[in-house]
């Protein structure tokens, strides 16, 4: 076992956490060092000083190299002090010339007065501002050292430690001294509780009281809720604290009396984190329901009449040649006329047109407007619809760094909305000024956000917002059968479906075991004509979106060149936002030619193929098949879809995955899963949130 302490000098993180990185130890030799994300919380920086143990193995190609087993920062003493000041990144303005000259002046006595934070005597040699700034990076860096050390004290995985410094920052270990309880935030309950205990806290403490029921609640959290009954918070705490009723409900009392939780009506109970995020979505929402038309600070701009709107829609219909339904004209009225509304609709329906109509008036009118989603290949489509669009974390930094000003006679609208959980509601409309006019369309039928809560569903049956629903099918002909057999699925009920005859348009059925649905997906694959796009709602498994694109890579990939599991003429997904690129999670492409080290991709709305080589090859994905979340926003002109039993299968994931197909879906599987899975209450329905059960 090998036990060094090095100065860093080279790194290469990894693109899922962990890193490589070489360093020199104290006799001037280097070392090569590789950590995974389990054993190291952070990349190391050039110049910091790390403890490194683990077992000395020989690579192949790099030689010897310590395989971590543990590593975490440590502040140098001695004349090594001087070195760490010069080349760690953190101490900006500290080069090679200021950190001798500290030396020179302070000597060994120089690490006691960065401890001490003697700012007044380093101000000697550095001046006042760059000694506070040494003073507080300094300070940083030793906390961070004692958080990890506090952590891997309670046996805490080293992962761990990246959240709880993210969260306290410098304060971490005091925090977590002071209530290890802080800890649920990033942590099991079991563990949690163990650390709380070994460190001493009593197990009557009120502290761990309030915690158990926080903990309870976090359990609710986990499962997408953000209510709970008190009938389950109750039996959650006595679970945890193996206690009586009345000593449980003692901890909820004194939960509530410390702010932990609220208590809703009926019965319910909501942590306070989002009791907070729900009360502010929901006042804001009300306040642009409610108030008058606020000023514009635009001076071009002003809210336009109803015979205005009427106009320009005529007029836009003639420029296009194309007729809109009343519903259609009904939407574009809200978004001209309304602070904010919400447009319903599913795959098909018309929204495209819409969007390009309601961006017609709105230019006409003076505004602007800006389109916003969540997936980059959404994003994408708007723009493609000629409506300025960004993915949703663009617009979001864009606003913090202050990169644009918006006003009343500004139109956001957020596609693809079904997908905000309420953490992203909660920070788009904290943004968001209150003049600004907000359009929400998406399809309450489809998945559910991924994060817990539930907002544009929960909008969508409120009779105070106004909204409108598109209901006639514009993109699939109905003779596919797709529309109807979609909106059969959204209202609870399986259709009789034909049995699967190759490529025919519409939607038939592939009856498979588990063990052969690899094989038949491949099959049916060839016989629709190679293209059809597989649609999973798992990872992993026979019939997941691993096992699936392997399969069929080896298949299709054999007599081409090959790099890094990648062959020419392979489907990829993009699965990083990288905004240099215009490229964005859930982008699609084709591998269009294999380099000696990498591949060329020609992306879905670029011109030219882009590059991607070793140092970007974890954002790229084989996409034969694809997860039914990642498909949201695209259209395909066939899909397959694989139903087996699953916890994620449900009928609002089936009726996402069919309407994503223009011509032809072939649901390949279990008939008994696929029933189950339409005819169960789906799981927007199961979700407890404080927008339905709190008051409006």
């Amino acid at each position: 076992m090998t036990d060094l302490a090095l100065t860093v000098c080279k790194v290469w993180p990894g693109a899922s956490g962990g890193a490589v990185f070489t360093g020199q130890d104290e006799a001037g030799t280097l070392h090569r060092v590789v950590a995974d994300a389990a054993v190291i919380h952070r990349p190391p920086a050039i110049g910091e000083r790390w403890e490194v143990v683990g077992p000395l193995r020989t690579h192949p190609r790099f030689g010897p190299q310590v395989q971590a087993q543990r590593a975490v920062p440590v502040c140098p003493k001695g004349v090594l002090l001087q070195r760490f000041l010069a080349g760690n990144r953190a101490f900006q303005g500290i080069g090679e010339a200021r950190a001798r000259r500290l030396w020179d002046a302070f000597g060994e006595g120089l690490h006691d007065l960065l401890d001490a934070g003697d700012t007044p005597r380093l101000s000697s040699v550095l001046g006042p501002d760059l000694a506070a700034s040494l003073v507080d990076a300094w300070r940083e860096s030793l906390e961070e050292a004692k958080a990890i050390r506090w952590l891997e004290g309670y046996h805490f995985p080293v992962a761990l430690a990246a959240k709880a410094l993210r969260l306290w920052g410098a304060d971490t270990a005091d925090k977590l001294a002071e209530n290890p309880y802080r800890m649920l935030a990033v942590a099991p309950w079991t563990r949690v509780d163990a650390a709380a205990l070994d460190a001493g806290v009593d197990t009557d403490c009120p502290e761990r009281r309030i915690a158990a029921v926080e903990a309870t609640c976090y359990r609710a959290l986990a499962n997408k809720h953000t209510t709970i009954t008190e009938t389950d918070l109750i039996a959650g705490v006595r679970e945890l604290l193996r206690c009586s009723p009345e000593d449980s409900r003692e901890a909820l009392a004194q939960a509530e009396a410390d702010c932990a939780v609220v208590r809703l009506a009926d019965g319910f109970w909501q942590p306070f984190g989002p009791w907070v995020m729900e009360s502010f979505v929901r006042d804001r929402i009300r306040e642009r329901v409610e108030a008058e038309f606020a000023p514009s600070e635009n001076l071009f701009w002003s809210r336009p009449g109803d015979g205005q709107v009427a106009d320009l829609v005529a007029e836009f219909e003639a420029r296009e040649g194309l007729p809109l339904v009343d519903e259609q004209r009904h939407a574009i009225w809200l978004a001209a006329t309304q602070r904010f509304a919400l447009v319903m609709g599913g795959a098909g329906t018309g929204k495209t047109t819409l969007l390009k109509a309601v961006r017609h008036v709105q230019e006409a009118t003076g505004g602007s407007i800006l389109g916003v989603a969540l997936a980059g290949r959404a994003a994408e489509r708007l723009r493609e619809s000629g409506c300025p669009a960004r993915t949703l974390a663009g617009f979001l930094g864009a606003l913090e760094r202050q990169q644009m000003t918006l006003g009343g006679g500004d139109l956001i609208v957020v596609d693809e909305a079904s997908m905000l959980d309420l953490s992203l509601a909660y920070t788009l409309l904290r943004r968001l000024p209150a003049e600004t006019r907000v359009l929400l369309v998406g399809d309450p039928y489809q998945l559910p956000p991924i994060g817990f809560g539930l907002v544009f569903g929960a909008l969508a049956t409120n009779p105070m917002v106004p909204k409108v629903e598109l209901t006639r099918i514009h993109r699939q002909a109905e003779t596919t059968g797709i529309p109807s057999v979609s909106r059969m699925v959204r209202e609870g009920t399986l259709p009789h479906l034909p049995a699967f005859a190759g490529a025919i348009p519409g939607v038939s059925f592939l009856p498979c075991r588990l063990k052969d649905a690899q094989a038949l997906v491949i099959e049916a694959q060839e016989a629709m004509g190679g293209e059809a796009r597989i649609l999973s709602p798992i990872k992993r498994g026979p019939a997941g979106t691993a096992a699936v694109n392997a399969a069929l890579h080896a298949l299709r990939s054999t007599g081409k060149p090959v790099w890094a599991g990648l062959a020419q003429g392979d489907p990829v997904i993009h699965l990083e936002n990288d905004y240099e690129a215009m490229l964005f999670n859930g982008t699609l492409g084709t591998v269009d030619e294999v380099l000696p080290d990498g591949v060329r991709v020609r992306w879905d709305g670029h011109d030219h193929p882009i590059a991607f080589r070793e140092d970007r090859r974890e954002a790229v994905d084989l996409a034969y098949a694809i997860s039914v979340h990642k498909a949201q926003g695209s259209q395909f002109r066939q899909v397959i879809i694989p139903v087996f039993p699953s916890r994620l299968l449900d009928r609002t994931l089936v009726y996402t995955a069919l309407t994503r197909a223009q011509e032809q879906v072939v649901l390949l599987g279990d008939p008994d899963a696929l029933e189950t899975a339409v005819t169960a209450t789906p799981a927007p329905n199961r979700r407890r949130t404080g927008m339905v059960v709190g008051p409006w």
